[in-house]
């Protein structure tokens, strides 16, 4: 009993906390500079835990890592409140997710179980809002990119170079065009394409998105640039793109059921079958062993 009046009121204050960091304001200006400076100090310090954490989250969980920024890079395309994060703050954002959700699953059934079953549903659904944007924005582009990619091919039919007929391209309304157009005024004063053996300023964007059609079309936009029939290749890639998103959703559509299942045993029949077990189970224990 000690114990979960012990949680209770650490909850309790850990909300308070929150409310009052987010929306209590300072009305005395030289008071506010000053809190400024502190905070200046303090989000330095944060800042430098926040790199130390990130390195050492690099070395020890790099697929974790790769998959986190992967997921940061297209939620931020989107939306702006992504955009300053980091790897490091989402694993702290999630553990502290995992523990809420664990202690309030302890305190609601006062059980191990309970407990540990909180985790598991703490951890796997800490990521599910940025997994969900961020997978939302690379299935956009990946429908949009042999679209994207014909209207490529009908632009180079005027005989505009590789680099006019992108920008051409990218004046649309769609996810692709925008991507493709914040990359081109990001390479200002850069070689956009492969020169010589080094990859160009588009194909190191696009391997920083992690997205593989977009890696792939950079690559082949190299070889145009190199003298390749720009307007049969563009033609045969919009194909390849359509053919291979038509495939992947085949394969979700698939493996949506088997998914469906398994959620619906994690979230819906576990957690009634631990409360079952809690409420009747131990008292009934309890009650044999006398």
């Amino acid at each position: 009993m000690n114990a979960q009046i012990a949680l209770t009121s650490l909850s309790i204050a850990f909300l308070f906390a929150i409310i009052f960091e987010r929306y209590v304001e300072v009305v005395d200006r030289r008071a506010a500079a000053r809190i400024n400076r502190s905070e200046q100090a303090r989000v330095s310090a944060s800042s430098q835990l926040e790199v130390r954490l990130g390195g050492w989250l690099t070395r020890l969980l790099p697929t974790y890592v790769r998959q986190v920024s992967s997921d940061l890079y297209w939620a931020a395309f989107t939306d702006g409140g992504w955009r300053e994060r980091t790897p490091a703050s989402v694993f702290l954002r999630q553990l502290l997710i995992t523990f809420g959700v664990a202690f309030a699953a302890y305190l609601a059934l006062g059980s191990t179980i309970a407990l540990i079953g909180g985790m598991f549903i703490g951890w796997t659904l800490a990521r599910s809002d940025l997994r969900a944007k961020a997978e939302t924005v690379r299935l956009r582009i990946a429908q949009e990119l042999p679209e994207f990619v014909q209207l490529m091919a009908a632009e180079s039919a005027s005989g505009a170079a590789l680099d006019t007929v992108l920008r051409r391209a990218s004046t649309g309304t769609t996810h692709t065009a925008a991507w493709f157009r914040r990359v081109l005024d990001l390479a200002a004063g850069k070689a956009i394409f492969i020169h010589g053996s080094e990859g160009g300023y588009l194909r190191t964007a696009a391997e920083e998105s992690g997205h593989s059609g977009l890696i792939s079309l950079a690559i082949q936009l190299g070889f145009v640039g190199k003298g390749v029939q720009v307007q049969n290749l563009l033609k045969s890639l919009a194909i390849t793109f359509a053919d291979e998103f038509i495939a992947q959703a085949e394969t979700r559509a698939e493996r949506l059921g088997s998914s469906l299942g398994v959620m619906s045993a994690i979230f819906y029949f576990l957690p009634f079958v631990i409360t079952v077990l809690v409420i009747v189970g131990v008292p009934l224990i309890n009650t044999i062993s006398g």
